[in-house]
């Protein structure tokens, strides 16, 4: 998922057009990374927007506060357009810089974005979470210093993680997941999704297949429809 980000003048035209509110758009603009857009004991996150804007080139390892707690207080629910772990592609100048959505940042109540590095072609075939996994088991920022973040993935097992994958099914691509270690759901393969258990690291590997499209965490199921 990425978030869109808009011009600072287009934030309140938006809202307009959807009939919301001042108070239901929340304006960051970042032009030197200090900035703190919300300071409060408690916040509120749910059913509102956030429009970002990045005005400044980020060294790497920046990391840039929206929202700081100051009250013990989690921020109750999340932005409509920003997940936890969400990568957020932000641009500056004709650059793009890429950074993931923590609201358990900061002093662990606070919403951070984590500088990230930029991914391949082939890893945005993979949902942010299971991006988020692949960076965390490579060491990759933001997971090459102590973080709270961690990858929210359901149906992560000892053996791999369990996702749908959106694919052409044909046996070249069940025998490569097999041949990778993973393990195909018994029935839940159909002409166009494959449900499977796959080692993180074999993702990639599978992503990077023409026949492809997509791969995402699944719900967990059953783990006895395994097939031995």
């Amino acid at each position: 998922m990425k978030l869109t980000v808009f011009p600072l003048a287009a934030a309140f035209a938006i809202a307009a057009s959807t009939q919301a509110g001042p108070a239901d758009v929340v304006a960051a603009t970042f032009v030197n990374g200090t900035e703190v857009s919300v300071r409060a004991a408690g916040f509120t996150a749910s059913a509102k927007t956030l429009n970002l804007s990045l005005n400044f080139v980020p060294k790497p390892g920046t990391d840039l506060m929206i929202i700081e707690n100051t009250g013990p207080d989690i921020i109750k629910g999340t932005f409509t357009n920003l997940a936890q772990g969400q990568i957020v592609d932000l641009v500056y100048a004709g650059t793009t810089y890429h950074f993931v959505a923590n609201y358990h940042g900061g002093s662990g109540n606070d919403l951070v974005l984590l500088w990230t590095d930029a991914d391949s072609p082939v890893d945005k075939k993979l949902d942010d979470q299971l991006r988020l996994a692949l960076k965390q088991m490579r060491g990759q920022a933001p997971f090459d210093k102590a973080t709270t973040l961690q990858p929210d993935i359901p149906g992560n097992l000892p053996e791999g993680a369990m996702v749908d994958i959106q694919a052409s099914r044909s046996q070249r691509l069940l025998d490569q997941i097999s041949a990778a270690g993973g393990e195909v759901i018994d029935g839940a393969v159909t002409t166009t999704t494959i449900q499977a258990v796959v080692p993180v690291s074999q993702l990639e590997s599978l992503a990077a297949r023409d026949d492809v499209q997509f791969i995402s965490p699944a719900k967990p199921s059953i783990i006895s429809r395994l097939k031995p």
